[in-house]
């Protein structure tokens, strides 16, 4: 399968996912780790939701450097970057849009952030350095089956 089909099929999976697990760094070189909604465009880059008042937030305003894992359950599918968060306090109303709509929330009041945010929110893109697809899920994607990893950026 040509590289081309491996990033279709890694934009297809990370279309039909709504989850992320989103790893910084804190100053004191503390991992953590949160699990957030995403969209991503057709370039792999990724947007998120953050309130401004959160941990991750602070970490990725100290080592800007993220990494991201998308899947492996139930299909033991997954898709895995990392790249640099860029911080934008201009609110973008269109990325909120594409976010609530992948979600399929019926309104605001139901999405986390908006219940956690103290400060407000704000907008991370992340646009990645590497990304890679992992498929062992050898019944139901043959075509992409793996015992390695499919590296697309």
């Amino acid at each position: 399968m040509e590289r081309e089909n491996y990033k279709k099929e890694a934009l297809k999976f990370l279309s039909d996912n709504v989850t992320a697990a989103v790893a910084t760094v804190s100053a004191t070189c503390e991992p953590g780790v949160a699990t957030m909604y995403y969209y991503t465009d057709d370039d792999f880059n990724f947007y998120f939701i953050a309130a401004q008042d959160s941990q991750k937030l602070k970490n990725i305003k100290i080592n800007s450097k993220v990494a991201i894992t998308v899947g492996f359950d139930p299909a033991p599918i997954a898709v895995q970057a990392g790249g640099i968060a860029n911080i934008s306090y201009d609110f973008k109303e269109e990325f909120v849009n594409k976010v609530l709509e992948k979600i399929n929330f019926h309104g605001l009041d139901q999405w986390p952030v908006l219940q956690l945010a103290k400060e407000g929110l704000v907008l991370l893109k992340v646009k990645p350095t590497w990304l890679v697809l992992l498929n062992f899920d050898k019944v139901g994607h043959s075509e992409t089956y793996s015992h390695d990893f499919h590296k697309l950026l």
